[in-house]
């Protein structure tokens, strides 16, 4: 296991709790498997998202929701519209998603289970790539600081009184040889990397982010805005009123459903029972939901054993013609086989935003422009409904548009 599963992540826990919420790796490499997907490509329609605000009848959390103007931003209003022929840029048609704060309907809510503790569920139909949650890091650390006991602590007692009772409360794995602070930082924080181009984003804890739980086909994704401090939860597929939102834990999603719950128990100390790792006992679709894993796997290493050929082919040939690599032909038929097998799943998010990348590449070598840009507007959309309009993929895809659309008027395609 990495470093950050292996020192973050509780061992054997007595608990039947979900709310083990750990650092979340989100690693934006070609196709690695991450935490936090998406469904179909969502709807492109013209729609108006809205951020909620948590409500609870739960006396236990009056503290928490008394404090949340001071922890999250409640509110606002996005609109988004379709891309058109031309290529309109993702990110300039929606807008600044923290920009409008004004009263809505609230979109989710605390509520206590009977098997999970407290929990998050949907208060209405929310949409893929709605705002579900912005909200202010109780505490946050560089790179360079969050393994470090003394400055977890230092960062702790820089809370008002209000805020250390709230962070106090959150879920702790209670982990040997930490103090309790810390402990409650690795069992709750959320991995920043990747949304830093340096991939040094450091980790963060929220008050409301840490009440999210697991599922191994999530409806929730997260993503950091430096420029504002706020951890931000986007919709990755439609959520029905009344349906728990959740996000995912684990890294390697190609994985059996008996792996998973294996990994889950030994450092969340909970078996997950979601309709993934239910399989059989869930329906007959997800009974197939292994299977559909394992060929998600195979298709991956086969993307990978090709890329290892292509790059070798092109050192020892002094003028490849990229038009005639069979590995060429062999990646893009995997990648296909890939993404069809994730939106059949129900992963639509960073892995199914990955595989739109890599189609584009490949597409790219062909020397199909036309193509690795229709593949690049699909990681686009994918990226600003999964990571919004700040994040610095969904930026860069748009350039990367704009010059393959440029590649393509020049060859004349």
């Amino acid at each position: 296991m990495k470093k950050e599963q292996r020192s973050k992540k509780p061992r054997g826990l007595i608990t039947t709790s979900a709310t083990a919420n750990n650092r979340r790796d989100q690693k934006e490499q070609d196709i690695i498997v991450t935490p936090q997907t998406n469904h179909d490509l969502v709807d492109l329609q013209k729609e108006n998202h809205s951020l909620s605000i948590i409500a609870s009848n739960d006396p236990s959390m009056a503290q928490l929701l008394a404090t949340l103007e001071s922890t999250s931003i409640s509110k606002c209003n996005i609109n988004s519209t379709s891309m058109n022929s031309n290529h309109k840029p993702a990110q300039d048609q929606v807008m600044d998603q923290t920009d409008s704060i004004s009263p809505q309907d609230d979109l989710i809510e605390i509520l206590s289970t009977p098997d999970r503790g407290l929990a998050v569920f949907a208060s209405r139909k929310i949409k893929a790539g709605n705002l579900v949650l912005a909200e202010r890091p109780l505490l946050r650390l560089s790179k360079e600081e969050e393994n470090d006991s003394d400055a977890i602590e230092r960062e702790f007692s820089r809370l008002s009184h209000a805020d250390q009772k709230i962070y106090l409360k959150l879920f702790d794995a209670q982990k040997s040889r930490m103090t309790r602070v810390t402990s409650i930082y690795y069992s709750n924080c959320y991995n920043l990397d990747s949304f830093r181009p340096d991939g040094k984003g450091g980790s963060a804890v929220g008050a409301i982010a840490s009440r999210f739980n697991h599922s191994c086909v999530p409806n929730l994704q997260l993503s950091f805005n430096f420029d504002k401090n706020l951890m931000m939860f986007y919709a990755i597929r439609d959520i029905p009123r009344g349906k728990e939102v959740c996000t995912n834990y684990e890294k390697n999603v190609f994985d059996a459903a008996v792996t998973r719950q294996r990994k889950l128990q030994m450092y969340y100390g909970f078996m997950c029972q979601c309709e993934a790792c239910l399989g059989p006992a869930k329906n007959e679709f997800w009974a197939k939901s292994d299977q559909r894993r394992r060929a998600m796997f195979e298709a991956f290493k086969r993307i990978q054993e090709c890329e290892k050929g292509y790059t070798a082919s092109a050192v020892e040939t002094e003028d490849p013609d990229p038009t005639q690599s069979v590995y060429i032909v062999e990646a893009l038929a995997a990648l296909v086989k890939l993404e069809s097998l994730l939106v059949k799943e129900g992963l639509n998010g960073v892995v199914l935003t990955n595989t739109y990348r890599s189609l584009s590449k490949w597409s790219e070598r062909l020397q199909d422009y036309p193509q690795a840009a229709r593949w690049k507007e699909k990681e686009e959309i994918n990226s600003l409904h999964g990571l919004g309009p700040h994040a610095f993929r969904t930026i860069e895809c748009d350039k990367k548009i704009k010059e393959l659309v440029r590649r393509a008027d020049e060859t004349g395609q």
